[in-house]
């Protein structure tokens, strides 16, 4: 009985040492034809840092209006009032990294990893701390042409308002 179990795991790191250079190969080849495809897509995003509050008359600002049906979702029952605290506008081209610093001290940076080929827009996000330095949030993601991604940021005041931030981002390919 011992001897077909280590025959067994004899030949599993036999065959995984085998397969591994290829694995590794197929990953880096895939790898450079997402960055290629990239370095003819072109996307427009719109990043608005939404300061959500407990307290007001529960009316949307028309600059938020975009956000009516997201913002009446249940996730957002708790919150009375939406207020803009700051809007940027990110032009992505190839696989060159758009970078924006908010009045908050968060710092975004979005990198289009696929566009135009693909019904989805696939990204790389990262959002820094309201220090600018720390990470908030680093990660990739796939959503459909002119999708919406909220992101809470932590609590926030401003203007003598005080609530959660959130970080509202909408990317539309652009041909």
């Amino acid at each position: 009985m011992k001897y077909g179990t280590i025959k067994n795991k004899l030949v599993s790191s036999i065959v995984a040492a085998a397969l591994a250079p290829a694995i590794a190969l197929g990953a880096s080849y895939f790898g450079a034809e997402g960055a290629v495809q990239a370095a003819g897509a072109k996307a427009n995003c719109q990043v608005h840092a939404v300061l959500a509050s407990k307290e007001g008359e529960g009316k949307l600002p028309k600059s938020l209006e975009f956000l009516r049906t997201t913002l009446e979702d249940d996730q957002f029952a708790a919150y009375k009032s939406f207020h803009l605290v700051d809007k940027k506008t990110l032009k992505l081209v190839g696989s060159k990294t758009g970078n924006a610093q908010f009045n908050s001290g968060h710092k975004l940076g979005l990198t289009l990893l696929e566009g135009d080929a693909n019904p989805k827009l696939k990204l790389r996000l990262e959002l820094s701390g309201r220090d600018g330095e720390s990470n908030l949030l680093k990660t990739d993601y796939s959503i459909e042409d002119n999708g919406l991604v909220m992101i809470a940021a932590g609590k926030h005041s401003h203007a003598d308002v005080d609530g959660k931030l959130f970080f509202a981002i909408q990317c539309a390919s652009k041909s």
